[in-house]
């Protein structure tokens, strides 16, 4: 799906370079960022260590994050778009292996996250619990249950927005927006501390805990959701795309040298509501990327691909260099 013909009002201009100040001060909280997730991770080991439960819950959120259902819609839709491709691309394009790296990384980061999940539940309590709620005798535990997962998509969608907005935390997310080539397994090509920037998205959980508890899942078919929008397909989700996220409608966010619209994960209705909601139309695929490829990108050369990926990696923390302009 194409975009429709935008006001030149709509159209973003690519930004002059950041002046140097600029630079190094997103550069400094950026590592600000880092370094704050490392004390998390920190306090989020203590607290499972010392309870005896850091391997089960380290099982359990691998199960939830990368588990045999994940990866297997994953294969159904690489499949898919092999048969029903957005832009024709071989099964073993550049795009895809690296991609599917960082699906591997993934995986192996899942204690990472989940020491930072637990850190950042742990100092809410210590310092918010006021923010956490008893039990609602009068909401039924199935709501309780679709309130936590509506929240926690709101959430994702603000800190999404953040992303965007903010200079440091587009240093890191900066990297998911590069894919030229978007594919299924580009929901994985996530800089891993730009999970950090997500962790506001536990608050429904924390607050409406004592009333109900998302069940794994649950969770799971919220991440098959949430990965399903990069597929390379053309699908629109027809009369539903009106409420989820759609392939079609998530290249658009993708777009290369475009205003930033459609930040919703699963659900669509927060773009409506924020006013930057936009709808796919009929026509050739837009082009997606970031202007001026201020990150490394395996399109631009035949250096290994292993080497891509750590350069990608390494990007954020080049204090002298600006990422791009923030779609």
């Amino acid at each position: 799906m194409a975009l429709p013909v935008l006001a030149e009002r709509d159209r973003l201009r690519v930004a002059p370079r950041p002046p140097g100040r600029a630079v190094r001060a997103a550069w400094a909280i950026a590592i600000g960022v880092t370094v704050t997730a490392a004390w998390l991770a920190v306090i989020g080991y203590r607290a499972l260590a010392g309870g005896h439960e850091l391997w089960s819950a380290v099982r359990d959120a691998q199960g939830r994050m990368a588990g045999p259902i994940l990866v297997l819609v994953v294969a159904g839709v690489f499949i898919a778009e092999r048969r029903w491709p957005a832009v024709p691309r071989p099964a073993l394009a550049r795009a895809h292996i690296v991609d599917a790296t960082y699906l591997l990384l993934f995986a192996l980061i899942g204690p990472l996250v989940t020491l930072l999940n637990t850190g950042f539940a742990v100092e809410v309590e210590r310092h918010a619990g006021f923010l956490i709620l008893g039990r609602l005798p009068l909401v039924p535990q199935l709501v309780a249950v679709a309130l936590i997962l509506v929240g926690m998509d709101a959430m994702n969608w603000a800190a999404h927005v953040a992303n965007h907005r903010s200079a440091s935390l587009w240093r890191f997310h900066a990297l998911h927006h590069s894919q030229e080539d978007m594919n299924v397994f580009t929901t994985f090509r996530t800089h891993p501390l730009s999970h950090a920037s997500y962790l506001p998205a536990m608050l429904p959980a924390l607050v409406l805990g004592a009333s109900g508890t998302a069940p794994a899942a649950a969770l799971i078919a919220y991440g098959c959701l949430v990965t399903l929008p990069h597929a390379n397909l053309r699908w629109t989700f027809g009369p539903i795309g009106r409420i989820l996220v759609s392939p079609a409608y998530h290249r658009v966010h993708h777009a290369s040298g475009m205003r930033p619209m459609n930040f919703g994960f699963v659900l669509v209705c927060w773009d409506r509501l924020a006013g930057c909601a936009m709808d796919p139309v009929a026509g050739d695929p837009v082009a997606t990327g970031i202007a001026g490829r201020p990150v490394p990108i395996e399109q631009a050369g035949a250096s290994g691909m292993a080497r891509v990926v750590a350069a990608q990696l390494v990007q954020p923390f080049r204090a002298g260099e600006a990422m791009g302009a923030r779609p």
